[in-house]
């Protein structure tokens, strides 16, 4: 498994049209399927995110930085970008919940 996080930051006035871009991307991404989880937050500033995201393996994820709507999504949302994305990739030791 893959566990990955991306942050960035928008500016104020392109948050509508990020969450909208956000939310029709995450959509399309729920059909990939070594892509087994991923989840958009916006932090308490109103103009942060954070993308949790979890992949079978690294073929899956590569498979899904291939894709038509990660492209689309990459050329919609990083213009609207105060702080562009960094990603940071994470060891899962633990984990409760559904």
């Amino acid at each position: 498994m893959r566990y990955r996080i991306a942050r960035f930051k928008v500016r104020p006035s392109e948050v509508g049209a990020a969450e909208k871009a956000i939310i029709d991307f995450v959509a399309k991404v729920a059909d990939e399927p070594g892509t087994l989880r991923y989840d958009s937050y916006r932090e308490a500033d109103g103009v942060s995110y954070v993308h949790f995201m979890t992949f079978a393996d690294d073929a899956a994820e590569k498979e899904h930085r291939e894709t038509d709507h990660v492209k689309k999504f990459v050329a919609d949302l990083y213009p609207r970008c105060e702080v562009q994305p960094s990603f940071t990739d994470l060891k899962k030791i633990s984990g409760a919940g559904r």
